[in-house]
């Protein structure tokens, strides 16, 4: 039977990328079991943002998370974790 995997998308946003914790965020995952299967550096533009955070747009907040989130790069992330394992230690970013 194949194993289950769980994917998990982690993004570093603008002040993370500018403050230059990426590196720390990987540990931090890592370190929990995590494996970093894929990681993206890019710009997001408007578009995918408003794809991505499509159930917000009513929100009040949403056009200073947009001009907020094209205001810098950002790192994505796919990692991956198996169902099976016995527990996650909370929080996850201690």
């Amino acid at each position: 039977m194949a194993e289950l995997k769980e994917r998990t998308l982690v993004a570093v946003k603008p002040d993370g990328v500018q403050r230059r914790l990426v590196g720390d965020v990987i540990k931090r995952f890592e370190r929990r079991g995590f494996k970093l299967v894929g990681m993206k550096l890019l710009q997001a533009n408007e578009g995918l943002l408003a794809e991505h955070y499509h159930e917000l747009r009513r929100k009040p907040f949403y056009p200073a998370l947009i001009h907020y989130m094209t205001s810098g790069p950002v790192v994505a992330m796919v990692s991956w974790v198996k169902l099976q394992c016995k527990h996650h230690e909370s929080p996850l970013l201690q």
